[in-house]
């Protein structure tokens, strides 16, 4: 079988567009085990999750000539599953509980009670994360995820450059992840409602 390699995926999906079967299966070959795996930490059943990543890979290439990626078609490819997974857990009755591999439902419902918390508290506890940040990267953050200002247009309002932005997105967020770490699930699950 001959080998096909490409610059990037920008240049794959380009001859996608062309309906390039040889890049559509290079773009899956990169993909479709990560989108799985990432799939599977949001819905625990790895034939859904492939089912899932199958689904999106399909529309990609039913909808290659009408489709507008804004950044990386890797961003697009997650940011998909992402949905796509928020949505079939909406569709799922119950899952919070069915997936907790626990042996028995006492021990659900005794986790539920002591791991549950009011999503107004859960909004303070992202808060005071949030003001816990340093002061720039605080103030980056809002302007980012809050006002949904795009780095470019931080940079220019701030006087900086849009690397420095993006630096402190990046501090925020990893800053985020460490402190916030304990209430993933609860944030996730929040994000549903």
């Amino acid at each position: 079988m001959k080998q096909f390699a490409f610059k990037n995926d920008k240049e794959a999906f380009q001859k996608v567009r062309r309906g390039d079967m040889a890049a559509y299966r290079f773009l899956f070959d990169c993909y479709f085990a990560d989108l799985c795996r990432f799939l599977n930490m949001y819905v625990k059943d790895r034939y859904i999750s492939e089912e899932i990543a199958l689904d999106i890979f399909t529309s990609l290439w039913e909808k290659k000539e009408q489709l507008v990626i804004k950044h990386s078609l890797k961003s697009y490819l997650f940011q998909s599953a992402r949905f796509k997974a928020i949505s079939h857990l909406r569709q799922k009755k119950n899952w919070v509980f069915v997936d907790l591999d626990l042996p028995d439902l006492q021990d659900k419902e005794t986790i539920a009670r002591e791991e549950t918390m009011e999503p107004d508290k859960l909004r303070a506890i992202i808060e005071d994360a949030i003001n816990d940040l340093p002061e720039k990267s605080q103030k980056i953050y809002r302007l980012a995820r809050e006002e949904k200002m795009s780095h470019k247009e931080i940079a220019e309002l701030l006087g900086v450059s849009p690397k420095t932005v993006e630096n402190h997105v990046g501090i925020a967020l990893k800053k985020l992840r460490i402190s916030l770490k304990p209430y993933y699930d609860q944030i996730f699950f929040m994000s549903l409602v």
